[in-house]
């Protein structure tokens, strides 16, 4: 089958042909690939800034963001039926389990044991077939096709948003997202469905595509140098930028609490003092849980899938190189049709 993968000994970005999938286990589900999103972990993985193959084997198919559907069932794997419409979750547990494996959540694993497909040490799906176990499959109604792909990155915003309300400690009704890449834009999507008046900071000029989505969107946009929003309750870094760290926690406003989500490294000058007297909090998140998938489906569903179209632009299964490897697309999703 046809595969988009890295080769770790060329340390090149290539299209190669992989095995098909095995004979399913009674407990797996054997499905189509249709759609495979890239985003910017795709870009620093082409550029072998961290991830690794399977054990034995040189190369790592690419692809965790991904729509499939099911072609074959194995005799125990409950709840999905030929036909059915899926996205799959990324992370598979440490072995032997930890606590936080054990009771499903592989987000919270605490040993660093676990892989993720098309990341770490486990094949991905930007290739023509798939094999899971169904407990790791997300079922998606036919009327979200169009946008499931869109699933796994909400699915890291559920989580984040989830836990910064979990954490704030007084009332609610403002909230700051920094960076405008898919994660960014969709943060901003989930904050508006849950009430909060939302502003969004980034490098792009007031009138480009996504400054204008944005603002088509209900969401008010602050070009970076171009002024910056007041402070906010709750500030979502997805700008994967250092300073942008440093932005988030200057912008929050008394109680407030910032979640990091992209930012490989602190900036020095972190104003700690600011955290301790004003109650603020800075917390990290990373990957989701399944009761985060589910919401993820649960808000798609809910937004103007006019305005999810405009998120998107449909790319040829041959066109990885201009989206792995070129410049950011004007487009905040770039989803590569892989099924014919």
């Amino acid at each position: 089958m046809r595969a988009v993968a890295l080769d770790f000994d060329a340390r090149r970005l290539v299209r190669r042909q992989a095995p098909e999938p095995r004979a399913i286990r009674p407990r797996e589900v054997l499905f189509r690939v249709h759609q495979a999103g890239v985003c910017g972990t795709d870009r620093d993985l082409a550029r072998f800034r961290y991830g690794y193959p399977p054990e034995g084997e040189s190369c790592l198919i690419l692809g965790h963001e991904a729509l499939g559907q099911v072609v074959e069932t194995g005799s125990e794997a409950a709840g999905l039926a030929r036909g059915d419409w899926v996205v799959p979750m990324i992370r598979r547990a440490c072995a032997p389990p930890c606590a936080s494996c054990a009771r499903g959540r592989r987000d919270l694993c605490l040993t660093d044991g676990y892989r993720e497909r098309g990341i770490f040490g486990a094949h991905g799906y930007f290739c023509d077939w798939a094999v899971d176990d169904a407990a790791d499959l997300i079922k998606v109604p036919p009327d979200l096709v169009e946008h499931a792909v869109l699933v796994e990155p909400m699915s890291v915003v559920e989580k984040a948003i989830d836990s910064a309300l979990r954490v704030h400690l007084g009332e609610l009704a403002t909230a700051l997202v920094l960076g405008a890449g898919p994660i960014g834009v969709l943060a901003a999507l989930a904050l508006k469905l849950r009430g909060f008046a939302v502003a969004l900071a980034s490098l792009e000029a007031r009138d480009h595509p996504r400054a204008r989505l944005l603002e088509r969107a209900g969401v008010r946009y602050f070009p970076v140098g171009g002024g910056f929003p007041p402070p906010a309750d709750i500030v979502i870094e997805a700008a994967g930028a250092p300073e942008a760290v440093l932005a988030a926690l200057k912008s929050l406003a008394p109680l407030g609490v910032a979640v990091v989500l992209g930012a490989p490294e602190a900036p020095a000058g972190l104003p700690l003092i600011g955290l301790i007297n004003g109650n603020r909090t800075l917390i990290g998140s990373v990957n989701a849980a399944p009761e985060s998938f589910a919401a993820a489906v649960r808000d798609l569903a809910r937004l103007d899938g006019e305005l999810l179209d405009a998120m998107v632009r449909r790319a040829g299964f041959g066109d990885f190189e201009e989206s792995i490897l070129g410049p950011p697309a004007e487009a905040v999703k770039i989803v590569h049709m892989v099924a014919d």
